[in-house]
């Protein structure tokens, strides 16, 4: 009890003090203002009197309380900024910080609840002396059952705990008008008072320690080993044009070329220089053994770096063709999904924290079919194509690699299998780690630095769940680069496809039963977890906190409950595999599987809009569609590429099978991996909110694709065709070395 009574009465005491301050800053200023009446020399002689209380209390401050300690820097900073902006002629700078200070605006109900001010401003107001210049800090204020922030300009020489406590005793003011002024009675059930719960400055929120160092150190040389490789091939194929060229004047029928004899009695241009380097040097002779050593040495640096050259990464993206044997239209649904999930992250993540009518927009998009595009269908329903997509493609792998085994499926084949799928998730997956800590870290950031910050910190705390693809199941809500829980996913889904394989191999019957089972487990599961959280349907971001919480913990982000689009399209692939002659015998059939396509997916649409899924009524469709839909529309899409593989595709086929998908459709990975990253630096650099219309989200979703696709591309040529090439590399010796 005597603790507790301490405490509360130096709150009280540490109040009592700053208000007295803060009134004879006031009452100064009363008697400044009089200084041109009738008796200035008594008014001058009283302002001296107060100055001197003031100094002779401001001590006591850092005595008053020990909960509410404010450095005494802070405290003679303040005091300046506030009495230059209460003279009779205030200070230009003391001006701009006010004027940066965040107030209030208009559609409040629309959710324009948040006060940026200025964060620009802010930083460029510095006091004449030098002594100190504006930080932009940001109040969270509570009031009436709502949060919201005010931005607030202070010294530089205060901290978040200076400010919040400042803040809290009200001292920031303009005249009688407080910085933290609350909203109007109007706008909160008759309640005018708001209390600040904390503040947040943004200097020194993104500070470079060693694991953004590493990350830097890693997204840099990954530029510098592309250059490095392009002016080495190109020194290396300009010295075989040299060496090729005519010597000793003579005429040469073959000249730029070499002859046959020639070419096959040539040796590489690595073990010319060696020999030459041999011969040559003066150097002691060495072992045999250290030769070869340096002799391998500089083989596999040669071979590294052209691997990360332009000249050889560059034409396998231009190449436009498509993989023999793979549906064409196969590039098409993929960048058009691609593209889909785009278009509903460009909305959603502006709505985070970017707009000022975020009420607005959910009565618009949420609940509305005409917004389909918005939320990438009633949920991400392109996530689930991406599904189908890569069970097609893991199948038709993976009974590939066992054609051409001499023993089948073996554990070998299965090691191999899974080692290649490693090798082209991973290396690009963990550098776009690298990148979002590295370019986040050193990104001068605006006044909506939250989610930024909020995604750096995730990744410097569990950037191994990631490497481990276990990022699914740990932190799921506060996860690194949280979009990549598709990417666990995607492999532990890969690990159940050789247990199919080897069914199929062994007992079609077996793998319809296992097939059977595991449909059914999965809906089960997604029954059961949507009825006992009464998951939302259409839109996981309603105002059912708890609800949307748990729709991505325990149902958006779990394997077994998104495991039906990847078995359908495992399933798809193995009946196509083996089919010789044709399958749709003529058209009625053909129209008869398009017409149930397009009911279907219609269905999954449009049900999402229609059901029933409140809190206090959720009805048992909204269980069945949670558990159903996703492989329905599934289902759906691997209708549609099969009947273009079968040659009923028609006009879908025609538009899906265009040259320019197989050119995005390459670069299509990192465009998945990079897009979050490009929207979230964009939000994060604006230093007012955005206004949700039509027509801004259009523009704004057209210049995320256009960045998306730039960067992806840039990034398939540095990092993922390098690695693919090293992969091809390392394998090949390998094999040679077996052979030996």
């Amino acid at each position: 009890m005597r603790k507790h009574f301490g405490v509360h009465h130096a709150c009280h005491c540490d109040f009592f003090i700053m208000v007295m301050i803060h009134e004879l800053y006031n009452l100064r200023e009363q008697y400044v203002l009089k200084d041109t009446s009738e008796e200035p020399r008594e008014n001058r002689g009283r302002e001296m009197s107060v100055s001197l209380l003031m100094l002779l209390l401001m001590p006591l401050i850092c005595y008053a309380s020990p909960v509410r300690n404010v450095s005494l820097r802070c405290l003679e900073d303040t005091n300046q900024f506030l009495s230059d902006l209460n003279a009779v002629e205030p200070k230009a700078y003391a001006i701009m910080m006010y004027d940066s200070l965040g107030k209030l605006g208009s559609n409040i109900l629309g959710g324009n609840t948040d006060r940026l001010g200025s964060y620009t401003e802010c930083l460029s107001a510095k006091v004449p002396s030098g002594k100190f210049q504006g930080q932009y800090c940001k109040l969270q204020v509570q009031q009436e059952g709502f949060d919201y922030s005010i931005g607030i300009c202070v010294p530089d020489s205060c901290h978040n705990e200076d400010i919040t406590t400042l803040a809290i005793l009200d001292i920031f003011k303009f005249k009688t008008i407080s910085f933290v002024s609350p909203f109007p009675s109007l706008f909160t059930l008759n309640s005018t008072v708001s209390v600040v719960s904390v503040a947040r400055c943004a200097k020194g929120l993104f500070s470079i320690d060693a694991f953004a160092a590493i990350c830097l150190f890693v997204s840099i040389v990954f530029i510098v080993l592309p250059i490095t490789g392009t002016v080495y091939a190109a020194a290396v194929r300009w010295e075989v044009k040299f060496d090729e060229s005519p010597s000793d004047n003579l005429p040469s029928a073959n000249y730029g070329s070499t002859s046959s004899n020639e070419k096959d009695k040539s040796e590489s241009k690595g073990d010319i220089r060696w020999n030459h380097y041999k011969m040559n040097s003066v150097l002691p002779v060495v072992s045999d053994d250290v030769c070869y050593t340096k002799k391998t040495f500089l083989g596999a640096l040669d071979s590294t770096l052209k691997c990360f050259s332009l000249q050889k990464n560059l034409p396998t993206i231009w190449t436009v063709k498509s993989s023999q044997g793979v549906c064409s239209a196969l590039n098409g649904i993929r960048v058009l999904s691609l593209v889909w999930i785009i278009s509903g992250h460009t909305s959603q993540m502006a709505a985070w924290q970017n707009l000022d009518n975020v009420l607005e927009w959910k009565a618009r998009v949420l609940k509305n079919p005409i917004y389909v595009y918005s939320r990438s269908g009633p949920f991400y329903l392109g996530v689930d194509t991406f599904f189908l997509i890569s069970g097609w493609l893991s199948s038709r792998s993976l009974l590939n690699m066992v054609h051409h085994s001499e023993k089948g499926i073996t554990l070998e084949v299965t090691l191999k299998y899974l080692c290649n799928r490693l090798a082209r998730l991973q290396p690009l997956h963990m550098y776009s780690i690298c990148l979002l800590v590295g370019l986040y870290s050193v990104i001068p950031w605006g006044s909506v630095w939250e989610i930024s910050k909020f995604h750096l910190d995730n990744c410097r705390r569990v950037w191994w769940s990631n490497l481990f693809l276990l990022n699914n199941f740990i932190s799921v809500t506060e996860s690194c680069n949280g979009w990549t829980w598709y990417l666990a996913n995607d492999f532990q889904f890969y690990l159940t496809t050789p247990l199919l394989i080897f069914l199929y191999a062994r007992s079609k019957c077996g793998l319809i039963i296992l097939g059977t089972t595991l449909f059914l487990a999965s809906f089960t599961v997604t029954a059961l977890l949507s009825s006992f959280f009464r998951l939302p349907v259409a839109s996981p971001s309603d105002m059912r906190e708890m609800s949307t919480v748990m729709y991505f913990t325990e149902y958006y982000t779990k394997p077994y409950c998104r495991y039906g689009p990847f078995l359908v399209g495992v399933l798809l692939e193995l009946f196509m595999y083996h089919q010789q002659a044709q399958i749709l015998r003529n058209k009625v059939q053909a129209s008869l599987g398009w017409l149930c396509a397009m009911l279907a997916m219609l269905a999954v649409v449009s049900l999402a809009y229609t059901i029933e899924d409140s809190v206090n009524s959720y009805s048992p469709a909204a269980v069945i569609y949670q558990a159903l839909h996703r492989t329905l529309w599934a289902a759906a899409i691997g209708w549609i590429i099969f009947a273009c593989q079968e040659g009923y595709g028609g006009l879908a086929n025609w538009v899906l099978s265009w040259d320019i998908w197989t050119l995005l459709a390459k670069i299509s990975y990192a465009c998945y991996l990079v897009h979050p990253i490009l929207i979230i630096l964009y939000n994060g650099l604006q230093e007012t909110l955005m206004h949700y219309s039509n027509i801004n989200m259009l523009y704004l979703f057209f210049g995320h694709c256009l960045m998306t696709f730039i960067t992806g591309l840039a990034l398939t040529v540095l990092v993922e065709k390098p690695f693919e090439g090293l992969k091809q590399s390392l394998t090949c010796q390998f094999h040679r070395k077996a052979l030996l």
